[in-house]
């Protein structure tokens, strides 16, 4: 097996510092321990699995080098011979939150309508018009009251109202974070709507994509980005035993696509968006050749007010959107046609990497010489060898969902032993 790490002297493109801005979430925390039991069903039949947000942990390490591969023309990850990008559906996977069929896009009002506000929240009248505060340029509650107000209704059992508080509390401070220890007008909004997820993964891009390359903070939901990198890496051998963090560099240099897990097990995937209205989503699902001129440039972000009829095409997308099941889609195949794998090598070797590369981590598959073997078939043993490996990679199935039943479980332990 491979796994002496070597660097080669070649040429890499410039890395960049960042920091990352997270919430003290102590305080959430010791509230979502109260969280237990049939309360902790309704809680996630309501709002989705995104307690365990609080609780992630994070590796900066990891996020920090995963940046560094940023591409921002295509709007996605590059690595030496393969590429990642966050999908709706993985999204969707991960705080199992459905997207609702309408346009995601959330109306921000100038003077919001407070007995919506309080009708939604659970508070009376006196409460919202009492607590609602300007702060940076717009208004909303300040965490402090809202951490009281749950503190007051979990000693009155009052569970469905205090699940509702500390689930805005947790769009408001990790999911969409914007001012410190503040739930602004714009996630009350969000929350109000229930369709998070095109809204999350699209501030994910935004921030990325207006930070890349640039000193300072990042934010966005830092916990929900790193837990899907870090489903596709390795889940055993030489990349989980090399635990120095500060070597994330190397270790995702010695990866190579035969390695990425591409089918993260447990991932229950009912449906793919194929397309909305006249944007087709055909980079985000196969890899068959290099992406046409047209899609990249379908795929930019638009900066506030700068292309109001691009954004106006995007809205009415919506409207339309196309949908296929895996009957439809065919079984999955985790392998690249040759012909994509050669576009990004080539693209590799014109925009460089950000760190030099090392050897494989792991056996890699024989390559079978197209002159020997008819294409098909050579498809098909390319196919079977990435599946096995990805079998013998896999040794620990369903490894996050127990870990995050298992932290659940102590928490509602440690509520029944006081």
């Amino acid at each position: 097996m491979a796994n002496n790490v070597t660097a080669t002297k070649e040429a890499t493109k410039r890395t960049f510092t960042c920091s990352f801005f997270r919430e003290n979430m102590t305080h959430l925390i010791q509230l979502s321990t109260l969280v237990t039991g049939h309360n902790l069903d309704e809680f996630r039949k309501t709002y989705g699995h995104i307690l365990h947000m609080l609780t992630s942990h994070i590796d900066e390490w990891a996020l920090y080098t995963l940046l560094q591969f940023y591409d921002s023309e295509l709007r996605c990850f590059t690595f030496r011979d393969y590429q990642l990008a966050p999908t709706l559906e993985e999204y969707v996977d991960i705080l199992k939150i459905k997207v609702q069929r309408k346009i995601p896009f959330v109306c921000v009002p100038e003077k919001p309508r407070m007995d919506r506000i309080a009708g939604a929240l659970y508070l009376s009248m006196k409460d919202v018009t009492g607590n609602w505060k300007p702060n940076g340029g717009t208004h909303g509650f300040h965490v402090k009251f809202l951490i009281k107000k749950a503190d007051t209704l979990a000693v009155e059992k009052k569970w469905k109202e205090f699940n509702t508080l500390l689930a805005v509390m947790i769009y408001g401070l990790v999911l969409f974070p914007n001012i410190l220890n503040f739930v602004d007008l714009a996630v009350v909004c969000l929350f109000m709507d229930q369709n998070p997820v095109p809204t999350l993964l699209a501030d994910t891009y935004y921030t990325i994509h207006s930070r890349y390359g640039k000193k300072g903070s990042i934010g966005g939901c830092l916990p929900l980005l790193y837990e899907w990198f870090t489903s596709h890496l390795p889940k055993s051998g030489p990349f989980v035993t090399t635990k120095d963090s500060q070597k994330w560099p190397q270790r995702i240099m010695g990866l190579t696509e035969n390695d990425i897990v591409w089918c993260p097990t447990g991932m229950g995937i009912e449906e793919v968006i194929t397309s909305c209205g006249t944007f087709d989503n055909v980079p985000l699902i196969g890899t068959k050749d290099k992406p046409l001129d047209k899609e990249i440039f379908e795929s930019i972000c638009f900066e506030k007010g700068t292309d109001l009829e691009g954004l106006e095409k995007v809205r009415s997308a919506w409207n339309c959107i196309h949908t296929d099941d895996q009957t439809s889609l065919g079984e999955k195949i985790a392998i690249a046609n040759q012909a994509y794998t050669n576009w990004v090598e080539e693209r590799v070797k014109d925009r460089l990497l950000p760190f030099p590369k090392v050897n494989p981590l792991y056996e890699q598959p024989s390559k079978v010489p197209n002159a020997t073997m008819p294409a098909k078939n050579c498809i098909q043993v390319n196919m079977e060898s990435t599946q096995l490996h990805e079998k013998r990679s896999d040794v620990r199935p369903k490894h996050d969902l127990v870990d995050q039943i298992r932290v659940e479980l102590t928490h509602e332990a440690k509520v029944l032993k006081e």
